[in-house]
C-alpha cells in the first residue's frame, strides 16, 4: 500500500504556476492608489509576453491615462521617455492572437488598441463596464483582466475625455512634457507596476 501511495503521489499533475499578475500604483487619489491585473496567457500568449516584456523593461513607469471616457474605457501606452518609447518601436508590432472562445469584454478587461492586422505595439486599454461593442476586430483581444482596484481605475481624472493629441505626446518631441503639463495638469498617470508570479522575478517600476 505504501508502495502504491508513492507511485500516486510522484505521478500527480504539477501544480501550475500562478498567473503573472501587474500591481500598478498610480496618482489617483482613492484607496491605495493601485490595482492589479491579472495576464492569461491562455488567452493572449502573445500579447502576454509584449506586455510582460513592457513591465520588466520599466515602459509602465509614469506612464500617462491619456484617453479616458466613463463607461467605456481608459487608454494608455506612450511613454514619457523618449529611450523607452523608442525601444518598443523598434521591436515593431505584435502578431494578433486568435480570439478566446468565451471571454466577453466585461468590466476590467485589459486588451491592446490597434488600427489592423498585427498592429499591437505598446497601447493598451482597460474597460469600463461591460462593453460588447469591442472583441469584433482582430486586435481586440483580452490580455487579461483587473482583479482588484477597479474603483481607484474608474476614479481615474476623466475631464480630458479623449482631448490630448497622441501625436503632441510623443516624447521625441521637445515640447511633449511642456504640452501635458500645460494643457493636462490633471491627468492622472500609472507611477510603476510590479511583476509578481508566473515565475517573474522583475519588477518593472516601483508599486510602493
Amino acid at each position: 500500500m505504501a508502495l502504491v501511495g508513492f507511485l500516486v503521489a510522484a505521478t500527480a499533475a504539477p501544480v501550475p504556476a500562478p498567473a503573472p499578475t501587474l500591481v500598478c500604483k498610480t496618482t489617483v487619489q482613492v484607496d491605495d492608489s493601485s490595482f492589479t491585473i491579472e495576464l492569461r496567457p491562455d488567452w493572449a500568449p502573445a500579447g502576454v509576453e509584449r506586455v510582460l516584456g513592457m513591465a520588466k523593461s520599466g515602459f509602465f513607469e509614469q506612464l500617462p491615462f491619456f484617453r479616458m471616457l466613463p463607461n467605456f474605457l481608459v487608454q494608455f501606452g506612450i511613454s514619457t521617455s523618449a529611450e523607452k518609447q523608442r525601444h518598443w518601436q523598434s521591436q515593431g508590432n505584435i502578431r494578433d492572437d486568435p480570439r478566446p472562445a468565451g471571454v466577453p469584454f466585461t468590466d476590467g478587461i485589459l486588451s491592446f488598441a490597434g488600427y489592423g492586422t498585427d498592429s499591437r505595439s505598446t497601447h493598451l486599454f482597460i474597460t469600463l463596464g461591460s462593453q460588447p461593442g469591442l472583441g469584433h476586430r482582430q486586435w481586440e483581444v483580452p490580455v487579461g483582466r483587473v482583479v482588484s482596484g477597479m474603483p481607484v481605475v474608474r476614479a481615474i481624472y476623466s475631464g480630458y475625455g479623449d482631448a490630448p493629441d497622441q501625436g503632441r505626446m510623443q516624447p521625441d518631441r521637445p515640447d511633449a512634457a511642456k504640452y501635458l503639463a500645460d494643457k493636462f495638469p490633471r491627468m492622472d498617470r500609472i507611477v510603476g507596476c510590479t511583476l509578481l508570479g508566473g515565475g517573474a522575478a522583475e519588477a518593472g517600476g516601483a508599486a510602493a
